[in-house]
C-alpha cells in the first residue's frame, strides 16, 4: 500500500485524511521540531530558524538580537497550536488559521539550514531522517492543503505521496 494524503475543502477550511504511516510522520516531525523549539537545542538556535535580513551579518545578528526571542516564540505557539487542532490520528479538520499555522510551521521546518534538529530514528518511512525527502515531502503536502482551499468543493484533492 502506498502512502495517501487526501485534502477536501470542508467550510472555509480543508479536511485531511492520511494513510497511517503518513499520519505517524508528520505528527513525529512536529513533535520532533516542537521538542527541539522548547530545549532550544543547538542546531535550532535563531541563526538557524530566520535567515540573515541583511546583507551584514552583523545587521542580522543585531535584528535576531532584538527580535529572535519573539519571532521563536510565534513560532513555538503556531506549532503548539497545530498540534493541539489535531488529536492523534489520521484525519484532522484545518479551518483557514489552521491552514496559516500548518504552512508556517512546515515552512521553517523545511528551510532551516543543515542540520536539522536531531529526529528520532524512523522505521519505515525515509522523510524523517533524510533532509531532502523531508523537504520535498512537507512541500508537497503543502501543494495538497494549498490546492484543496482553491479548487471546486465537488472536486476533491487525492495525491500520493
Amino acid at each position: 500500500m502506498r502512502d495517501e494524503a487526501r485534502a477536501v475543502r470542508e467550510g472555509d477550511g480543508v479536511r485531511l485524511d492520511l494513510t497511517e504511516n503518513l499520519a505517524g510522520v508528520l505528527r513525529a516531525i512536529l513533535v520532533d521540531f516542537a521538542e527541539a523549539l522548547v530545549s532550544r537545542a543547538e542546531n535550532v538556535q535563531d541563526d538557524r530558524l530566520f535567515p540573515d535580513a541583511y546583507r551584514k551579518k552583523a545587521d542580522s545578528d543585531g535584528f535576531r538580537e532584538r527580535h529572535g526571542a519573539r519571532m521563536r516564540a510565534e513560532v513555538q505557539a503556531t506549532l503548539e497550536s497545530v498540534l493541539a487542532r489535531w488529536p492523534d490520528g489520521t484525519t484532522f479538520v484545518l479551518d483557514r488559521a489552521g491552514v496559516r499555522d500548518l504552512r508556517l510551521v512546515h515552512a521553517q521546518a523545511r528551510y532551516l539550514r543543515r542540520p536539522r534538529w536531531k529526529a528520532r530514528r524512523p522505521e519505515d518511512f525515509l522523510a524523517r531522517r533524510d533532509h531532502e525527502v523531508k523537504s520535498v515531502w512537507l512541500g508537497s503536502l503543502d501543494n495538497v492543503i494549498t490546492t484543496a482551499l482553491l479548487v471546486d468543493p465537488a472536486e476533491p484533492v487525492s495525491y500520493t505521496l
